[in-house]
């Protein structure tokens, strides 16, 4: 009920000083008035005429304090509100009891069959980039600076990934003399 009180006072407050600081734009002048009315007209107004509505001020200040009670001081929350979703404490599950948080857990390693197929994967992958870069660089003009600085780039990077996935080729297919 205190809460309800607390929003009621603040409202009011706020209405008054709305009121106040309309009747003092309207009485500087007819456009002024209806600027009140307008998106940052209060707030221009009040930076142009700071002396003509103090009152308003005054009002709209002690508004401040009784809202922000209605907001502590709130009754429970109704059955559409989503006010337990944010605030309520949840149980976080720990981590298991058998080990500490900064040991590591082995994690196994791929074994040989998934490696190879992986790589394989990777080669395919190769493949078709190279046969897209061939592409790129017949459609490319010599005097395209910045698109041949874009293909270098790539062509680099598809040399080093290259070198990655044939490096892995040949630590996992060892080459029989």
């Amino acid at each position: 009920m205190a809460a309800l009180i607390s929003l009621a006072i603040g409202l009011v407050c706020m209405l008054i000083g709305r009121i106040l600081l309309m009747g003092a734009a309207f009485g500087v002048s007819v456009w002024w008035g209806l600027g009140i009315f307008l998106p940052f007209g209060p707030l221009l107004f009040r930076l142009s005429y700071p002396d003509l509505a103090p009152l308003s001020r005054t009002f709209r200040l002690v508004a401040l304090p009784c809202i922000l009670a209605y907001f502590v001081l709130r009754p429970a929350p109704l059955s559409g509100s989503h006010f337990g979703q944010f605030f309520k404490h949840k149980e976080v599950p720990s981590a298991p009891a058998n080990h500490y948080g900064l040991e590591k857990i082995a994690i196994a390693a791929p074994s040989l069959n998934e490696r190879r197929a992986v790589n394989v994967k990777e080669l395919e992958r190769l493949t078709a980039w190279s046969e897209a870069l061939r592409l790129k660089k017949r459609d490319l003009l010599h005097s395209d600076v910045q698109g041949n600085i874009a293909y270098n780039a790539e062509v680099a990077e598809y040399n080093t990934a290259l070198a990655k996935a044939t490096a892995e080729k040949n630590s996992l297919w060892p080459q029989k003399k």
